[in-house]
């Protein structure tokens, strides 16, 4: 849990950080960067093809940093950009063979993980965490625009 605190909002702010932390360790013990297990993530996860920005908007991350990420995935043949037909400026992004072997080792047992945990919640309790914590995202979003 958090450190020697009682305010439950730096409690709830060092339990988010802590579950970040949790998933940076994983993909550098897997060898990938953050960015890269996140757009593994969402290509293994859905089994589809996506552009740059769909990957910038899903994940909320700056187009700069997936560029990156994506660059580096293309370097090793992880992944592939697909041009789009009619489209030249936006491309495809998909997991090549060697792409889908990686994703086996390293994304499903993630998300077996996932959830595992998930399932260790009451059904109650997962539909409490997921509606409260969109309520709390909705409600900084709103009270930090206004700053």
């Amino acid at each position: 849990m958090a450190k020697n605190t009682t305010d439950p909002l730096a409690v709830f702010n060092q339990l988010y950080k802590k579950m970040d932390e949790i998933y940076h360790l994983y993909a550098k013990r897997m060898g990938i960067s953050d960015t890269a297990l996140w757009l593994l993530y969402s290509l293994y996860e859905e089994g589809t093809a996506y552009t740059q920005r769909e990957l910038c908007s899903i994940w909320q991350l700056p187009p700069q940093t997936v560029n990156s990420a994506l660059k580096a995935l293309e370097r090793q043949e992880i992944i592939a950009l697909v041009p789009i037909p009619g489209n030249q400026k936006n491309k495809r992004i998909a997991l090549t063979k060697k792409g889908e072997e990686m994703t086996r080792e390293i994304i499903h047992p993630l998300i077996l993980a996932e959830q595992r945990t998930f399932a260790g919640l009451t059904e109650a309790e997962r539909e409490a965490l997921l509606s409260l914590t969109q309520k709390h995202v909705d409600l900084l979003q709103e009270e930090i625009g206004k700053i």
